[in-house]
């Protein structure tokens, strides 16, 4: 079978031919189908890491595949492929062929085409913990989005929609403007020309910023006093300076986002959240790579040029 593998910390991965691996009792074989390309696997693979992998390591935390042995799971059951190591320190899902603990897979709705079961859980389950459970949004409230075109921030946009608020997207590019969710009113800019388009005045009772960097700071000056700001992501800059006197002042509450935390809450949400995918309710944009390709598209991720979520298919 063909398997991306890193071969060298800080290098791309190599598309190698390898054996079909053999499943043990407890164990299942799923064919992939579909495969996430994400943050994460960049971190792996950059080496930089706490959990480094034994070389040459198949990356690929999570992906979505069709059960070929298993004694838990019948031939044919479709499935998501998440946890137990998958992809950190074991193999993981840019393969045609994966074997791991029954545990790492769960039934999904076969509705659910396999490229959006491959990435909808983490940014589904992001998005609708940062509104619901930790902004609390609230119907006729206002809400800023940063990166409301990327995988998460779309995702949070739409739950706040959902949800009665009314909605500004940010963007950092004109090009990123399509990405945004309908009924989203999109912004684009960054740093001090965001704070120039926005006006000096105070626009959201709830931020939910995906991005950090130098936005950041600016957005929060917008956030009403007493309002909420849910912090997610840093894709854009990791550190933040905050004027205590005036930051005090407008108690502007800073609330982060962990869902490193919130494991049991995503497994509760899922269920739910494939429904809604399947109905239409809410949608994610993804954008297909073959697996082969899979260099290119973790430069185009780097690159911040994916439509949506990546995935590859072998």
């Amino acid at each position: 079978m063909r398997a991306a593998r890193f071969h060298t910390f800080g290098h791309d991965p190599i598309i190698d031919d390898v054996e079909v691996p053999t499943r043990k009792p407890g164990q299942t074989l799923v064919r992939i189908d579909a495969a996430a390309l994400g943050h994460l696997d960049l971190t792996v693979g950059s080496g930089n890491f706490d959990i480094k992998p034994a070389l040459p390591h198949v990356g690929g935390t999570d992906g979505a595949g069709t059960v070929i042995e298993s004694d838990t799971f019948d031939a044919g059951t479709r499935v998501l492929v998440r946890g137990g190591g998958v992809g950190l320190f074991k193999p993981g899902c840019w393969a045609e062929y994966l074997v791991a603990a029954d545990k790492v897979f769960t039934p999904f709705d076969s509705a659910l085409e396999p490229a959006i079961a491959a990435t909808f859980f983490l940014p589904s389950t992001t998005g609708f913990v940062a509104v619901h459970d930790i902004a609390r949004v609230a119907a006729g409230e206002r809400v800023v989005v940063s990166g409301a075109a990327g995988a998460v921030g779309s995702m949070a946009a739409q739950f706040a929609l959902l949800a009665g608020a009314d909605v500004i997207g940010v963007v950092p590019r004109a090009d990123q403007v399509p990405l945004v969710p309908d009924g989203v009113r999109p912004v684009v800019g960054r740093g001090s020309e965001l704070a120039d388009t926005l006006g000096p005045d105070p626009v959201a009772d709830v931020l939910v910023d995906t991005l950090g960097g130098d936005s950041l700071p600016y957005l929060l000056e917008r956030v009403l006093p007493g309002g909420r700001a849910a912090l997610i992501g840093y894709t854009l800059g990791t550190e933040l300076t905050i004027d205590l006197p005036n930051w005090l002042l407008k108690d502007v509450q800073l609330l982060p986002v962990n869902m490193i935390r919130k494991s049991a809450r995503q497994a509760e949400l899922a269920p739910d959240l494939i429904r809604r995918h399947v109905d239409g309710e809410i949608g994610m944009a993804v954008q297909e790579f073959p697996l082969d390709d899979i260099a290119f598209a973790l430069q185009m991720m780097r690159e911040g040029k994916v439509a949506g979520r990546a995935v590859v298919v072998p």
